[in-house]
């Protein structure tokens, strides 16, 4: 089976993916009328790097968001959470 073309991917998933965006605005402005302030949490960095990611013309974006949640490898995993053999 052929690949779809990039025009045919965009009708296919453009709603969707105006659907999520949206979701995503309405997620911040309830953020913005939050009483206190999030600027130092580490989680809102992640999220504004991995917003910059996604508008970054670039392959593998998801493979880039991933990274930037997820932990780096430690060889001593199960010590470091506290998991039993």
């Amino acid at each position: 089976m052929p690949l779809a073309t990039a025009a045919e991917t965009l009708d296919r998933e453009f709603l969707e993916m105006r659907a999520r965006i949206l979701e995503l605005a309405a997620r911040f402005d309830r953020l913005d009328r939050s009483e206190g302030s999030v600027q130092g949490d580490p989680r809102l960095s992640q999220i504004q790097q991995a917003l910059a990611e996604l508008s970054a013309a670039r392959a593998e974006r998801a493979e880039r968001v991933q990274l930037i949640f997820s932990r780096t490898y430690d060889a001593n995993w199960k010590q470091t959470l506290g998991v039993q053999d």
